[in-house]
């Protein structure tokens, strides 16, 4: 449906070029400053149409060109930016799990201690006894 939409649109175009043509058909002199030529109206202001569209394409190709170099930049900044941030979390993690063992170690010393405690205890009982 899209398609035909521009079918129509440039068969219209087209029709309305030739329209303009038809009724712009006497010529006009065109001076280049080193020489004077006599072109039909219609010829001077395609070719005018033209190359203000190969201006408009020059330049509309320069800012894009432009905008995907920054794009790649930023892309190449953020994948740099997250390459740090995961080696941080990676570091971070081991940190964690390293304090997390030391903690785990230092709570079950603290259980031996006690239950080395418990059996002086129940030693001592058992001589008074």
């Amino acid at each position: 449906m899209k398609n035909q939409g521009r079918i129509i649109l440039g068969i219209l175009l087209i029709i309305l070029i030739a329209i303009f043509a038809l009724l712009n058909v006497e010529t006009v002199p065109v001076d280049f400053g080193f020489a004077e030529v006599h072109w039909p109206l219609v010829m001077v202001l395609l070719i005018s149409l033209l190359i203000g569209a190969l201006l408009v394409f020059l330049f509309s190709s320069i800012n894009t060109f432009k905008t995907n170099r920054q794009r790649k930049t930023s892309e190449q900044d953020a994948n740099a930016q997250i390459d740090s941030l995961q080696k941080q979390n990676n570091q971070l993690t081991q940190q964690l799990k390293n304090s997390v063992g030391k903690q785990d170690s230092g709570q079950k010393d603290q259980q031996i201690k006690q239950l080395q405690q418990q059996v002086a205890d129940l030693k001592k009982k058992v001589q008074t006894s």
